[in-house]
């Protein structure tokens, strides 16, 4: 096989995959779709190192199985609420005498962008260029021969703690991975999920992660604000099993099975047999009980992530509204509650996957899905960043330089 790329979302819950054979007639050939139980992650990082040793390693075996060459260019998503996000200025002197702007010039505004100092012990994923100015007259995407005195770009600097990144690192150099590159959970998802139209009029995206809550705001096709919330689907688990006074693998299976984001779609009659879960358990609970104590917790998140949306200087404009997605996007009810909390139009975002080929109707089936946003979307700025080659725009090949000796 000749250019293999494999997307991995390692999540709280899950590791899901996407392997994809990139032809030279730039089609792509999606040559496996899996996901695995995951362990020793909490809350989008590393919390026993043994653990999520062991399972990135189960999966690297199961790469290697496919194709030898699926686990040498490894793109690995990066969450958590470590992430800092926060905006940045470069300016450059045009330096031809005509005043022709070249790549030289904009690598200089760029780079003077990105000369902030770090946040203490961070360190930089990636530097996203929003828009260039040209003698303060901005909304510019690609200055390279427009002609001016004064080049100025519009960036945001996206930060990981160092700890977890070395340590992510660490364990997935032992599993046997070779890492292409690190991406941000947020910018991965939105890759797959949204459209072009839906960032240029004005989008809010939410990935309802098991162990996070991811969100982003776009506006005329540039990053307006991200956030990472640490509470997820995981939670709701953890409210049913104290709830019914039942174990998380209990919760778990009654959350998938009957669980519903609004209690009043679900009629106080329907019973549910514990014995279904529990073979010693002879009692019976209300459905709408279960809906009940997953509607309270989801309103929590729903108005933390208001709460964000306020916080936002200018107040976004959202005409595309809002796009959820991730595995608690499937929860039944789920976008009506989000559609009644944040007063915005709501629909399921599903990965786009116009660009690739896909034979096995299987791996269809499992692609069209918004759990898998994340993965297809680290194959697509996976394949982005190999055409850039890691440039100028901030990729991570360097700190995996320094980071994997």
């Amino acid at each position: 096989m000749g250019n293999v790329i494999t997307g991995l979302d390692v999540g709280s819950a899950q590791i899901k995959g996407v392997v994809v054979y990139a032809k030279k007639d730039g089609a792509l050939s999606v040559v496996s779709v899996f996901k695995k139980p995951s362990a020793g992650f909490r809350k989008g990082v590393i919390v026993d190192i043994e653990e999520a040793t062991k399972s990135l390693r189960d999966v690297v075996l199961e790469l290697q199985k496919i194709s030898p060459k699926s686990s040498e260019n490894i793109f690995i998503n990066v969450n958590g609420e470590h992430i800092k996000i926060r905006p940045s200025r470069g300016v450059a002197a045009v330096a031809r005498a005509d005043w022709e702007i070249q790549d030289e010039d904009v690598d200089r505004a760029v780079q003077a962008a990105g000369a902030v100092k770090n946040s203490p012990n961070h360190l930089v994923l990636h530097h996203v260029i929003r828009e260039f100015f040209i003698d303060d007259i901005g909304d510019i995407h690609n200055p390279i021969g427009m002609t001016g005195n004064r080049l100025e770009v519009d960036t945001v600097i996206i930060e990981a703690f160092a700890p977890h990144v070395n340590l992510l690192l660490k364990c997935l150099r032992h599993a046997g991975a070779d890492v292409g590159g690190l991406i941000f959970n947020l910018l991965a998802s939105s890759r797959a999920v949204l459209s072009k139209q839906a960032k240029n009029l004005g989008v809010l995206m939410i990935d309802f992660g098991f162990g996070t809550t991811n969100l982003a705001v776009y506006e005329e096709n540039k990053v307006r604000h991200a956030k990472s919330l640490p509470i997820g689907a995981g939670y709701l688990t953890n409210d049913i099993a104290i709830g019914l006074k039942t174990s998380l693998d209990v919760a778990e299976k009654l959350k998938l099975t009957y669980g519903c984001a609004l209690a009043k779609d679900v009629s106080r009659r329907e019973m549910i047999k514990l014995s279904e879960f529990e073979d010693a358990n002879p009692n019976e609970i209300s459905r709408r009980f279960i809906s009940e104590i997953i509607e309270v917790r989801l309103e929590e998140l729903l108005d933390l992530i208001h709460n964000e949306l306020k916080s936002i200087s200018g107040s976004p404009q959202l005409p595309a509204g809002t796009v959820i997605t991730g595995a608690g996007a499937k929860l039944p009810g789920m976008v009506e509650l989000v559609r009644e909390k944040l007063k915005l139009p709501v629909q399921i975002g599903l990965p786009d996957l116009g660009d690739f080929e896909v034979l096995n109707p299987v791996h269809r089936e499992m692609l069209e899905d918004p759990e898998f946003g994340t993965a297809v979307g680290l194959v697509l700025s996976g394949l982005h960043e190999k055409k850039k080659s890691f440039g100028r725009f901030g990729f991570v090949k360097n700190i995996l330089a320094k980071l994997m000796p």
